[in-house]
């Protein structure tokens, strides 16, 4: 799945279209889905995973929209559901490109070689997408989502902060990536923004 930095990328998108009244929260809920608690359960349920017919396994979005339908106005659902819709875009897209086609003893070197890629995106990110520090990690103890622990959230707010500022060598945007390519993550960040752009206006 997209990374932190992917994940802030996209509801800072999405907070310049919708122009958010407490863009804090939508951040976080962008976020959120990545805990659960205990921390180290399963995330299937936070990202409401299913097996379908095929056997492939997909994030069900739709049921998060049925289920918290009410939640709509506050923008951490909001933020919520972009973390859902970019998982699922990435799971059907980047995956089944770059992940799934290869021998299974290979897999896990290219997943590897995907996490040092991440790392190498965390600067060109922060700096197309205008990205900072979150400083304001709003309360969350009125947020209820099957399997989210809401008091872990502000150790996520933590790494993504730490993704942000850590201090590495500067990373151009001509440096080679070992798996991904810079298009292909900037077109997964905008399909992931007008997706969850689209299915808001619907509610």
């Amino acid at each position: 799945m997209g990374s932190r930095v992917m994940h802030y990328a996209i509801t800072s998108e999405i907070n310049k279209l919708k122009n958010c009244s407490n863009q804090f929260r939508l951040h976080l809920g962008g976020q959120a889905p990545d805990l659960t608690h205990p921390i180290n359960t399963s995330k299937s349920y936070t990202h409401l995973v299913e097996i379908i017919s095929s056997g492939k396994r997909r994030v069900n979005y739709k049921r998060f929209i049925h289920d918290y339908k009410h939640g709509f106005h506050d923008e951490f659902y909001i933020g919520y559901l972009s973390h859902l819709v970019a998982d699922y875009i990435w799971y059907e897209t980047m995956y089944y490109e770059y992940i799934k086609p290869l021998p299974e003893n290979e897999r896990q070197a290219a997943v590897e070689k995907g996490y040092r890629d991440f790392k190498k995106l965390n600067k060109i990110l922060l700096q197309r997408f205008k990205l900072t520090p979150l400083i304001n990690t709003s309360h969350t103890d009125d947020v209820s989502i099957k399997g989210l622990y809401s008091g872990f959230i502000p150790e996520l707010v933590s790494q993504l902060n730490n993704d942000l500022i850590e201090e590495e060598r500067a990373q151009e945007e001509s440096e080679s990536l070992e798996l991904y390519s810079l298009d292909r993550i900037t077109a997964y960040i905008d399909i992931s923004v007008k997706e969850t752009t689209v299915l808001l206006n619907t509610l």
